[in-house]
């Protein structure tokens, strides 16, 4: 059976229906930094790889890869990855990132074997995935019983923060935080009510948070610079970012993703807040360098 892969933006109305809603408002804000490739036979769907680039990253994201059931195990994911290092090596990308959310079923082994035999390493936790409900957060969380106070932190409204000093904390990109941890990643999204902390009057930190649904709210970034990142401040930082989430009205979920690296916080979650939990799910990642 002949497999056809193109762009599939030059042909979207045929592929929109197999990309996920979230993924499809992506693409539609920025066309421009993604690349679609479709796959079919003739009119029938056999896959989808969605890719970002970050030119300034030199770096490519795999955000979301299905094949149809009769395609699986047969090539077709191994077909989309060989194209994708083409174009990333075309346009001077050094490096793809594979994301992948799932649990270790028998595909995940498929598509992990599939990586590693292509010289991509081998998958590991990116980070931990939780969902949970406002009502489980107010009844789980005892303010006063969970956490000693650091009183030298001090926590402001990020949507108070001066200008000169956003600045400040803009230029530190790359230094002391990651770009994924930017507090000014889709700025004018951001709840003005998400938290800032300073140490010594000095950013160190923050709790950003994102309304992407009118009944959900998303943590976009929980981070601290890792000097001041002990397990009590960082479990400060939650329970006060939670206590100003809550004071926001309507929503009813919560979503919250934590890095890999910070243990503290998951077993925070899973230890004080498992009852607030509705679902738990893990994002791994793999590499692969291309130039």
């Amino acid at each position: 059976m002949k497999i056809t892969i193109e762009n599939a933006l030059s042909n979207y109305s045929f592929y929109e229906n197999f990309i996920p809603l979230n993924v499809q408002n992506m693409i539609e804000e920025s066309p421009e930094q993604f690349t679609v490739l479709g796959a079919r036979s003739k009119e029938e769907y056999a896959g989808i790889v969605i890719a970002k680039k970050n030119i300034d990253l030199s770096l490519m994201r795999i955000h979301y890869i299905a094949v149809s059931d009769w395609n699986k195990n047969t090539g077709l994911e191994e077909m989309f990855l060989y194209l994708l290092e083409d174009i990333a090596s075309v346009e001077k990308i050094r490096q793809i990132h594979f994301e992948y959310n799932g649990d270790r079923n028998e595909y995940f082994y498929y598509m992990d074997g599939l990586l590693r035999k292509n010289n991509w390493t081998s998958f590991r936790p990116k980070s931990f995935n939780y969902l949970l409900s406002r009502n489980g957060i107010m009844q789980e969380l005892r303010y006063n019983k969970h956490f000693n106070s650091n009183n030298h932190l001090v926590f402001f409204e990020w949507g108070l923060f001066p200008a000169n000093e956003r600045l400040e904390v803009l230029r530190g990109e790359g230094k002391w935080y990651p770009h994924n941890h930017s507090p000014f990643n889709d700025d004018e999204k951001i709840e003005k009510s998400s938290l800032g902390v300073k140490l010594d009057g000095k950013v160190i930190g923050w709790f950003i948070i994102q309304r992407v649904e009118k009944q959900t709210i998303i943590v976009k970034s929980i981070f601290l610079k890792e000097e001041f990142r002990s397990a009590q401040n960082c479990i400060q930082l939650l329970i006060i970012g939670f206590i100003q989430t809550l004071k926001l009205p309507g929503w009813q979920y919560l979503i919250l993703n934590l890095d890999d690296q910070n243990k503290q916080l998951q077993l925070f979650v899973e230890r004080v807040l498992r009852r607030a939990v509705l679902n738990k799910s893990v994002e791994f990642i793999s590499k692969k360098k291309v130039l």
